[in-house]
């Protein structure tokens, strides 16, 4: 895995664990990083009377980030968001953050993904991070 999509992926691995810890809930949100290699937070400002649904939001922040890198804006980015993803069958599915990159010198990225526990006082713990085929998101 290349540095700069590393660095998206602890970037937004805090960011999610700062919500969670916070509200509960994840809600979707991204990450890019600009010619430099730095990151930087994306979220969509949403209308409170007119709320989106998650869907809609992920394929707009997705959208926005792909015209960026096609016009050489930014080099990389991912698009973080909350799933149950269900590892073995007959086994229940587990509450995972999701994170569906992209880069302008790779070809075909997996999805990032990694289970979560809100245990406590709002502490959240994070397991280990997995790749899987981002098809699956689709």
């Amino acid at each position: 895995m290349n540095t700069e999509i590393q660095s998206i992926i602890d970037h937004s691995l805090e960011y999610a664990g700062e919500l969670l810890s916070q509200t509960g809930e994840l809600y979707p949100f991204g990450a890019f990083t600009d010619k430099t290699g730095q990151v930087h937070p994306l979220e969509m400002e949403i209308d409170k009377k007119n709320i989106p649904t998650n869907g809609k939001i992920i394929e707009t922040l997705w959208n926005f980030c792909m015209e960026e890198l096609e016009n050489d804006k930014i080099s990389a980015f991912g698009i973080s968001f909350e799933s149950s993803i269900q590892i073995e069958e007959g086994k229940e599915p587990i509450d995972t953050v999701v994170i569906i990159s992209n880069h302008k010198d790779e070809e075909e990225l997996p999805a990032y993904c990694t289970q979560f526990k809100i245990v406590g006082d709002s502490k959240v713990e994070f397991g280990e991070i997995f790749a899987i085929d981002k098809k699956y998101f689709n």
